[in-house]
């Protein structure tokens, strides 16, 4: 499943699996949304967010949606109104969007 981290620029598929791309992903992403949750929740979003930018091992679709619901528990209270869940169905197929707004920005999208 794509990752987009910010407008588009940083996707999950355009890094190889080095130890220095998948650091950059995860720092550029923790740096945005660590503010979202409480002090004492910090280093289990931390841990969520690591396994979540793994290009190594990426985690399934409903890895994925389950990270991002536990984010979305972690978060406090005053920031879960940045948690977007959109579904979507058609007669061929459904899927969700999973994105993370901070005003006009996107610091996190799945689709």
């Amino acid at each position: 499943m794509p990752i987009t981290i910010g407008r588009g620029f940083l996707k999950s598929e355009m890094f190889s699996q080095s130890a220095i791309s998948q650091r950059s992903f995860f720092t550029s992403l923790w740096e945005k949304i660590k503010d979202f949750f409480c002090d004492t929740q910090r280093s289990t979003a931390d841990q969520y967010i690591k396994e979540l930018c793994d290009v190594a091992s990426p985690p399934d679709a409903q890895r994925l949606f389950d990270l991002f619901c536990a984010l979305y528990e972690l978060s406090s209270p005053s920031c879960r109104g940045n948690f977007h869940f959109q579904h979507y169905k058609d007669a061929e197929c459904q899927y969700t969007n999973l994105c993370i707004k901070d005003g006009e920005d996107i610091p996190l999208c799945i689709m």
